[in-house]
């Protein structure tokens, strides 16, 4: 490019400088380095800001070290102004521009964004990339169920109330587990939340906003991340069908909704129950599955999109959720979750989508692949059978059996079910799921969402009857490093059992449930003879053998090297690694001192 090509290096201070700069990118087969940084699942990873390019150049990536040259496909959060050429990219727009790429085993990444600010120095290291992280090693809770902030209902008096004041002392214990928790909705609107009316209002059954704030606080200050449950699809009126108060979300704006929001195919002008509201809507035809119970939002309409980019942008910075659950996930063209992400860009981001496997892989696509998915199908073709202890589609279903783990929320069972006297799909049938006779198939489904890849949901009853042994899942998972997009050798799959060997950062676990369990895991592979047994119960057992560090110690028997420290320590999950403190002193699983 000349002289008129300029670069800015953006030092990336999170990580460990560890060989020379090798990489970068060729401009007209000049070669613009970026500094090349650790980062310790995906590879490497270049910032490379402020370039000025001309219309007509030709852009590779490259290799020096290798003198390789390739090309990959733009990430989705690229701007326009490249097109890509078999193994490089013509520019077609002249201007500034920032390259951030992301050298991966499986596969490269490129993003390209807009530098106008050339020569302003500005720090791009934190640029969004997305609400879908990769190689995720989080566990999340649900930290709810079926309208446990009332005192009466069902399951309260046993597995306590989850209203914001009663989570907050539990904060400590959970933030050593989970990296996230999900909490119900939070605006003001009817019973659990489902169905709002203000969504500025963050006074509701659940509890004052500012017990909200005190619980987000605690659990940031414990380690874990806060989504939100989000329900944009519909709402209900303040007093009647389609009346609704102001929406004021502070510096992100002030909206007054009315009914001219609202889709045209609503029940609102269908049904004569709807009293002087019938007839009023006047928004376009629903683009998604209709919602009968309340009012559906049109989201095409830019009024309503601007009211949710506020919503969910005072939702980040102002009351502090760092990530969303999309309640209805298929009530609206799922466009708008990656128009939403993007403007207010949470962590992480998942759909609530009942319809299988084809529609939320839909979904995701539609959302840009911006957005994860409850794994409804894995939960009914894998997870519901163990119920009855049949294993044999445990291998292959949902989205896990698709290749799409990297979106996959999975879990056992959720609020939408769990003792509700109007819904069967509660695991092994209504109310029966922490009966005492499904005690060993409830723990073994949830040894295989914490032993698999995607995401694992644990349910806070489930959390609060059997905790030390969801504990003990969490601690093999976390040794092993398995992740969201842990790759996986499925061993044996039939009605009486399940084995599958799992690839995590650190190492390998072997998952086996039913049958299986009477076979060690070094029983028919001779070579594995350093599995390590972390959790084990009625059907179901959690072998691991951590490989990096070479040498693992053992939770069990927590000690140094040389067995000085030999003893049980209190085990805690610290930025997706497993340690042990003993008094004063922290060590990791190897036994070495880290404070």
């Amino acid at each position: 490019m000349k002289k008129t090509f300029t670069t800015t290096i953006l030092l990336v201070l999170f990580s460990l400088l560890v060989q020379a700069n090798s990489y970068g990118v060729l401009v007209n087969g000049k070669t613009y380095f970026a500094g090349t940084y650790a980062d310790e699942y995906e590879g490497f990873t270049q910032y490379l800001a402020h370039v000025q390019v001309k219309s007509g150049d030709k852009l590779q990536l490259c290799d020096a070290d290798n003198d390789a040259k390739w090309a990959v496909d733009l990430n989705s959060y690229s701007v326009d102004g490249f097109t890509r050429d078999g193994d490089h990219y013509n520019a077609t727009v002249s201007g500034c521009y920032d390259f951030y790429i992301k050298l991966k085993w499986e596969a490269d990444e490129l993003y390209i964004g807009d530098g106008s600010n050339c020569g302003s120095g500005e720090d791009y290291s934190n640029l969004y990339l997305g609400a879908v992280p990769s190689k995720c090693g989080a566990v999340l809770m649900q930290a709810f169920y079926n309208e446990s902030y009332d005192a009466k209902s069902p399951g309260v008096s046993e597995y306590g109330d989850t209203k914001w004041k009663t989570l907050t002392p539990q904060a400590a214990e959970i933030g050593k587990y989970f990296d996230y928790v999900w909490l119900p909705p939070s605006a003001y609107g009817d019973g659990a939340g489902y169905h709002p009316k203000q969504y500025s209002n963050q006074n509701s059954n659940w509890g004052t906003r500012a017990e909200l704030e005190a619980l987000i606080s605690a659990l940031h200050n414990a380690g874990s991340k806060v989504v939100a449950d989000i329900v944009i699809n519909h709402c209900a009126g303040w007093s009647n069908w389609c009346d609704f108060p102001v929406m004021d979300f502070g510096e992100y704006g002030k909206f007054q909704p009315d009914a001219s929001y609202i889709c045209n195919t609503d029940e609102v002008n269908k049904n004569p129950d709807a009293g002087d509201c019938y007839g009023k809507a006047t928004g376009n035809a629903d683009d998604g599955d209709n919602w009968d119970g309340a009012r559906d939002w049109a989201h095409d309409n830019v009024y309503v999109q601007d009211m949710f980019k506020a919503y969910l942008k005072w939702m980040r910075n102002v009351m502090k959720y760092d990530g969303f659950r999309y309640d209805k996930g298929d009530g609206f063209n799922n466009w708008h979750h990656d128009n939403y992400n993007k403007a207010a860009q949470p962590e992480i981001a998942f759909m609530e989508c009942y319809s299988g496997d084809d529609r939320i892989i839909g979904g995701i696509q539609g959302a840009n692949y911006n957005l994860m998915a409850l794994d409804f199908q894995t939960r009914w073709d894998a997870i519901c059978p163990m119920a009855g202890w049949n294993y044999a589609k445990c291998a292959g279903s949902g989205l896990l059996g698709k290749g799409y783990s990297k979106y996959a929320i999975t879990f056992v069972d959720s609020h939408d079910w769990f003792l509700r006297p109007d819904n069967e799909n509660e695991f092994g049938g209504r109310g029966n799921s922490l009966s005492k006779d499904l005690k060993g198939r409830l723990l073994g489904a949830n040894a295989y969402i914490l032993g698999m890849p995607g995401v694992p949901c644990v349910f806070y009853p489930h959390w609060v009857k059997y905790k030390e042994e969801i504990k003990a899942m969490i601690e093999a998972r976390k040794a092993a490093g398995v992740h969201s997009e842990s790759a996986v050798s499925d061993e044996y799959a039939a009605d009486g059992g399940y084995q599958v060997t799992v690839r995590g950062k650190y190492g390998w676990l072997i998952l086996q449930l039913g049958d299986r369990t009477t076979h060690s895991a070094t029983g028919d592979f001779a070579w594995l003879a350093d599995y390590k047994l972390m959790a084990k119960g009625d059907g179901y057992a959690m072998w691991v053998n951590v490989t990096d560090p070479p040498i693992y110690t053992g939770i069990e028997e927590v000690g140094s090297t040389d067995g000085s420290l030999k003893g049980q320590g209190e085990k805690f999950v610290k930025d997706g690694k497993l340690y042990i403190r003993m008094g004063k002193a922290v060590y990791d699983v190897m036994g070495r001192r880290c404070e």
